[in-house]
């Protein structure tokens, strides 16, 4: 006769046993890289709060797969018993119970309110600590209040699609989820079927990406819980449906799209050296200042205006862009390189959109302006004012090389440092490498790392002064001066590899 036990009571090699349980989540299928074995993942809960894991290997995942409902109980006899490899071992989960045809899986129809589970969660506050760590993942709970359309791209020379949602916690707090693939046909479905009823989720092992700040990403062993039936899901949902309208708010003002310094930045951040930099970082905080009088550029450039990409559209010419594969209008955008310095060292990065305008005190249109009318940015006061201030600034390097060869890296996010907060005696005398011409020559290419989306271009009928055109061709000249640099030395090495 079969034996009914907790899933504690449940060991290897047991015979003649069954066992109640809920279905807490149910993974995608998954692949080896080293062999063809396919698996499919669950994670059984039973009204004590014990765990085990369930697998289902090839072409059992097909027939008992489909029987497995997340947050129906079943009565589930005589599995394969074992021990989870002691490496992949968590304090919840030690024992695996493995799933065949020949397994005798029962629903039980007394299902329960309320599964009998607590969970972890990361605040989004704390998500910081985890950006691009791949040794860690995070259990967040949120509502999602909004799901962007779907859009394919290649990704490990593989085409993949992706599928952007906003995540809202209690506090008001909004990040963007991404989920790729079998997330998207699976819980993503019934994600937006239910998106007007504010779908609360637990999204279990996903990875921090550094997006704007802070972002999340499925991973292929993630789990995404859709209104599951536990206790801070169902508060959740109600303290949404009592705050409709902040909700509402939240999705008009798209503040999500925007860096947050909330969750991004902590009130004690910790700062590295500008010495210190490398481009292997990923999520990098420095204290510094701004340096650009000595770069001769144009501070702004024509970009596609949902994706930010560079095109050759006129200023409000709709066209296709080649990048986000959508029609839209082209608009000026503001652009441009600066120097990070402190007394370490110094190096280059580039700050776009709200931000550069923020800096420069003009408008991306009025920067535009000023250069087709030939007038000269007035920006004396401004290099004189950033002197002496000092910034908290949050970068990533630039994964695309340019042809000087010269690691580059973007301004993320930067807030003004009140005096007690800068670095210690501030060095007087600017730094050496500022000072360069050389330098100024390696710094000029900014225009080069502005990918160019397709559009016909349209010819202006108004002739450009000779000021303007001056313009122009020193920032040509300056391209081909960094062109020509890299090829000679290019060709240099080939000729030293000749001859040894």
């Amino acid at each position: 006769m079969e034996k009914l036990l907790s899933i504690k009571e449940i060991v290897p090699d047991m015979q003649d046993w069954s066992c109640k349980v809920i279905v807490q989540e149910k993974q995608q299928i998954t692949q080896s890289l080293s062999t063809p074995t396919k698996k499919q993942k669950l994670i059984f809960v039973d009204t004590e709060g014990s765990k085990v894991e369930g697998i289902i290997f090839n072409h059992d995942i097909s027939r008992v797969g489909p029987i497995l409902q997340v947050y129906k109980k079943y009565k589930i006899t005589n599995a394969v018993v074992r021990p989870i490899d002691s490496k992949y071992q968590t304090a919840e989960l030690t024992m695996q119970w493995i799933l065949t045809s020949k397994t005798v899986i029962e629903e039980d129809a007394d299902d329960e309110d309320i599964m009998p589970v607590k969970f972890n969660y990361t605040q989004f506050t704390d998500l910081a600590q985890y950006v691009d760590r791949k040794d860690k993942s995070v259990d967040v709970l949120g509502i999602v209040i909004e799901a962007q359309d779907r859009r394919v791209i290649n990704k490990h020379f593989k085409e993949s699609v992706v599928q952007k949602s906003v995540l809202v916690n209690e506090q008001s707090q909004a990040v963007m989820l991404s989920m790729w693939d079998d997330f998207i046909k699976n819980e993503g479905q019934h994600i937006i079927a239910e998106i007007g009823n504010y779908p609360v989720v637990i999204c279990r092992k996903l990875k921090v990406n550094n997006y704007n700040g802070v972002a999340l990403s499925t991973w292929f062993d993630s789990a995404i819980l859709v209104d599951p039936p536990v206790q801070e899901a169902r508060e959740l949902k109600n303290w949404a449906i009592r705050n409709t309208k902040l909700l509402a708010a939240i999705i008009d003002e798209k503040s999500y799209i925007k860096y947050n310094p909330q969750i991004s930045a902590k009130p004690d951040q910790k700062t590295i050296l500008i010495s210190n930099v490398r481009p292997s970082q990923k999520n990098i905080w420095v204290k510094a200042r701004f340096s650009f009088q000595h770069i001769f550029q144009k501070y702004w450039y024509m970009s596609c205006k949902k994706c930010c990409r560079g095109t050759a559209a006129a200023d409000g010419v709709i066209f296709m862009c080649n990048t986000c594969k959508e029609k839209h209008p082209a608009q000026p955008r503001c652009h441009f390189d600066m120097d990070l310095c402190d007394d370490t060292g110094a190096i280059t990065a580039s700050v776009f959109g709200e931000q550069a305008e923020k800096l420069l005190k003009f408008t991306a249109l009025e920067i535009m302006d000023h250069f087709k009318q030939n007038i000269e940015l007035p920006l004396e006061a401004i290099h004189k004012e950033l002197e002496s201030k000092w910034f908290l600034i949050h970068i990533k390097p630039v994964q695309a090389q340019m042809s000087d060869a010269k690691q580059r890296y973007t301004v993320i996010y930067y807030s003004k440092l009140l005096n007690s907060d800068a670095v210690d005696s501030p060095a007087e005398s600017k730094n050496a490498e500022s000072k360069n011409p050389t330098l100024l020559i390696e710094l000029q290419s900014d225009t080069a790392d502005i990918v160019t989306s397709g559009a016909t271009a349209i010819q202006e009928t108004k002739p450009a002064s000779k000021a303007r055109q001056c313009l122009t061709q020193k920032l040509e000249l300056l391209a081909d001066q960094a062109n020509n640099t890299s090829r000679s030395v290019s060709e240099g090495s080939k000729k030293k590899s000749r001859l040894m």
